[in-house]
C-alpha cells in the first residue's frame, strides 16, 4: 500500500467519519480540534495534523462582488485567513512563506505555507501548511506540520484527505 492509500478504518470522532491516509492516527479532540499523529515511515520523521472549524460562512444575503468572491471562502476573506496564520506564526517565532488558492478534489482551498525555526535543543525547522476550505456553511482548517524532509509526503496525504473530506452533516444532507 502506498503512502497515499487511505486507511480502511475511518476516524469516528466529533463530526468526522471518513478514511484517513495511511499512518494517520487519531489523537485527542481538544476543544473541538481533531488532532492526528502521522506515524514515521521509511526514515521520514513523525508529523502532526489537526482539523477544526475556524469560522461559519457569511449569511449575508447580498451577493459578493466577483472580486470579493474570488478572494474569499464562504464570505471570509483570504486576508483574514492569512492574518490568522500570521498571528500563529508570530507567537511561534515563525513566518509565512507563501499562499495560494487551489482546487483539491471538488473543494476550493486556500493554502498558506509557513515555517518555524528549529530549536536550540536540536529540533529541526518545521514547515506548516494551513488548508482552508468551506463545506456546508463552515470553514474548516486542516493544519499540518513536519520537519522539511517529511513535507512532500505530508502534503500529498493532506491533499488526499481534503479530496475526500465530507463532514457527517454534509453526508446526511445529500442522502
Amino acid at each position: 500500500m502506498s503512502a497515499l492509500a487511505l486507511a480502511e478504518v475511518p476516524s469516528r470522532s466529533g463530526d468526522l467519519a471518513m478514511p484517513l491516509p495511511n499512518g494517520w492516527i487519531v489523537g485527542p479532540n481538544v476543544n473541538g480540534v481533531e488532532t492526528f499523529r502521522v506515524a514515521p515511515t521509511a526514515g521520514v520523521p513523525e508529523a502532526h495534523a489537526s482539523l477544526a472549524v475556524v469560522a461559519l460562512a457569511s449569511t449575508n444575503t447580498n451577493p459578493p462582488l466577483s472580486r470579493e468572491q474570488r478572494n474569499s471562502l464562504g464570505g471570509v476573506s483570504f486576508t483574514d485567513l492569512r492574518r490568522n496564520v500570521i498571528d500563529k506564526m508570530i507567537s511561534a517565532g515563525g513566518w509565512v512563506v507563501n499562499d495560494r488558492q487551489r482546487e483539491i478534489g471538488s473543494h476550493r482551498v486556500f493554502e498558506v505555507i509557513a515555517q518555524t525555526p528549529g530549536g536550540k535543543d536540536g529540533k529541526p525547522d518545521q514547515v506548516w501548511n494551513f488548508y482552508f476550505t468551506e463545506i456546508d456553511g463552515r470553514i474548516y482548517s486542516l493544519t499540518t506540520h513536519a520537519e522539511n524532509s517529511a513535507t512532500i509526503r505530508l502534503a500529498n496525504d493532506a491533499e488526499k484527505f481534503l479530496s475526500t473530506f465530507s463532514p457527517l452533516e454534509a453526508k446526511a444532507k445529500r442522502n
